[in-house]
């Protein structure tokens, strides 16, 4: 109770200080509306990292509203009275939601229903204290009953800031949920700094290098943007975990700091219906590298200190033919190898992203925006591994890890696993001025590839001590084997050597309809009410591929003389070993195990809230 002390005096203060939320806020309404505005060429060419600070969305609004037909100007005028009709704006939400599931195994089915309420109280805030200096805040305690992911659709990222150090609040888990930052500069060029996510990319909340849904960090980044091209940068503190994520220390003492992110996209204005995006990005630890903050490329700067850290490289096109369509396809490379696709062979190591699709906001129609897009993640994207130091290719589930594509455990990129797929349909309806409603579909495939490890590759991991290796297809699981004897680990051949996509036998397959919709209601002196209501259905066949595959820890005693000794048996060497009936018959039993614990689900998400805002 101690820090709910702390925290009242806190909100307290900053109630006098503090000045809505959206240039903090990275998934406001707002950036959906804005992208709209620019498809139809309403306002200039938006700044390509989100949220944008105050004097950028007031720049926007007021395009719109000059620019705009009637119902445009109806919608800038009421986003602006939403944003900035306040110097301050004490907010109050509430959530109660629950999932009713029926799971069918091969034998018998179960039911099972759980119910979730979550809620949160602070104050938000953007502020121009200068014509070149805009504030933006938002401070709030956030509670919930019980873990996000046990009552929310599979890939799903939580949009509060909310999961560590948490008070137990009665029935209630509470958390700080703080965003801030300041931004120097004007419309077109800008600096800022604070505490917040950030986003890049087409397709929001859904991006390969930079998503929206991820994690928020403290960060430093420039923008600029002009008729002919626009660079942006950014340079992020981001929280590491272990080799094996937070599931090696059951939970417990697998968070540490010194894990940093740099990024940055050169946008070249082509031609009017041509826009060619180079971006790189690169993460690295434990320690800070100022040098990449520098415009310089990424590929080049880490030359300087022998190119050990996790460099990515993507190219974003966008092609728009009529106004309000835009077509974007983005490439996200992060380990290919070239040699042997100018070969043309491309069953070899090709980690990469992809994703194509279509954004259309048509004119004054109740339909804003559609959006339908493919996404592609080869296996072992966003997957490294870190050994335990410089001198030895050895590591554990326990090490840090400084590599991976993940801030604070949470994806930084796509939120689907390696070697998965997904067809996505969005689209953003008003059929009247206070009704908001998002429709959406996704169609998604996900296959483990260590279903595919051979009978050779499958014998390391059941001989390795348990924990060592993460089997569950996720971006925690490692291309290498480790190597303690050794300066570096051993390749995984059909992780280093083979392509891998989509080639198990067994696939999860998800499929996902929803909605959602918020009426507002008419502003009164008391404030700001709306009421929210979502639906979503989900059905999973193959529920479980994610799950480990190979745990480990299969029973062999090393003796002196070199030999081996297992099941009631010596073997000459390591690979009689790994070739004997003990082994070969473990390695079985783990695969049929595994293949049997697979089942269906359908899910039924259901859920009901209402926000007030002073």
């Amino acid at each position: 109770m101690k820090k709910f002390f702390y925290l009242s005096c806190a909100l307290f203060f900053f109630a006098n200080l503090a000045f809505s939320q959206t240039s903090v806020e990275i998934n406001d309404s707002f950036y959906n509306q804005a992208q709209v505005w620019e498809l139809r060429a309403l306002t200039s060419t938006l700044p390509q990292l989100r949220p944008y600070p105050v004097n950028v969305i007031k720049r926007i609004l007021n395009d719109v509203i000059e620019n705009g037909s009637e119902k445009d100007v109806e919608v800038a005028k009421a986003e602006y009275e939403r944003i900035f009709e306040k110097p301050w704006s004490p907010y109050f939400k509430a959530t109660g939601g629950a999932k009713f599931s029926k799971n069918k195994f091969d034998s018998e089915s179960e039911n099972k229903i759980n119910k979730d309420f979550h809620t949160e109280i602070g104050i938000g805030g953007d502020a121009a204290l200068h014509d070149l200096v805009c504030v933006g805040y938002k401070f709030g305690i956030y509670g919930q009953k019980n873990d996000f992911a046990d009552h929310s659709p599979l890939y799903t990222i939580m949009e509060e800031d909310s999961i560590f150090d948490p008070v137990d609040a009665g029935p209630l888990t509470a958390y700080l949920n703080w965003n801030m930052n300041l931004a120097v500069g004007n419309e077109w060029v800008y600096g800022s700094g604070g505490m917040n996510r950030l986003g890049f990319g087409v397709f929001h909340g859904d991006g390969l290098a930079l998503n929206d849904a991820g994690y928020h960090s403290a960060n430093i980044t420039f923008n600029t943007t002009s008729e002919k091209w626009s660079y942006a940068s950014a340079y992020e503190t981001i929280g590491v975990t272990r080799n094996m994520g937070k599931e090696a220390t059951d939970g417990n003492n697998w968070l540490e700091s010194g894990k940093y992110l740099a990024f940055h996209a050169l946008k070249w204005h082509a031609f009017e219906k041509f826009n060619l995006t180079y971006y790189e990005n690169i993460i690295f630890g434990p320690y800070n590298n100022l040098s990449y903050i520098s415009p310089a490329p990424y590929y080049a700067v880490q030359n300087i200190g022998g190119a050990n850290d996790n460099l990515q490289m993507g190219l974003l096109f966008e092609i728009k033919p009529v106004k309000g369509l835009n077509w974007a396809t983005d490439f996200f490379a992060d380990d290919i190898e070239l040699n042997e696709v100018l070969k043309f062979n491309f069953d070899t190591k090709l980690r990469f992203g992809f994703q194509s699709g279509l954004i259309y906001a048509p004119e004054d129609s109740v339909c804003s925006k559609i959006s339908f897009n493919y996404t592609a993640i080869m296996p072992y994207v966003y997957a490294h591994w870190q050994y335990d130091d410089a001198n030895s290719g050895g590591f554990t589930g326990k090490t840090w890890n400084r590599q991976n594509y993940t801030n604070s455990g949470i994806n930084i990129g796509s939120s689907l696993d390696p070697n998965s797929d997904k067809i996505s349909l969005t689209a953003t309806l008003k059929p009247y001025k206070n009704l908001s409603v998002n429709l959406f579909g996704n169609f998604i495939r996900h296959a483990n590839g260590a279903e595919d490890f051979s009978d050779d590759e499958a014998a390391e991991y059941m001989l390795a001590k348990s924990g060592t290796y993460a089997t569950n297809g996720t971006l925690y699981m490692s291309q290498m084997f480790s190597r303690p004897d050794k300066d570096s680990g051993g390749h995984v051949d059909s992780a280093w050597e083979k392509l891998g996509f989509m080639t198990s036998e067994h696939k999860m397959y998800v499929a996902q309809l929803g909605a959602n919709a918020e009426y507002t209601f008419a502003r009164t002196k008391y404030g700001r009410f709306s009421l929210c209501a979502g639906y979503t259905f989900e059905y999973i066949k193959n529920n479980g591929v994610n799950n480990h595959l190979y745990r480990g820890g299969l029973d062999y005693t090393a003796n002196d003389d070199g030999t081996f000794s297992a099941g009631g048996n010596t073997y000459l060497s390591w690979e009689d070993l790994k070739k004997s009936s003990y082994v070969q018959n473990a390695i079985k039993e783990a695969r049929e195990n595994w293949a049997k614990q697979l089942y269906d689900s359908v899910n039924n998400y259901v859920s009901v809230s209402m926000k007030y805002s002073y």
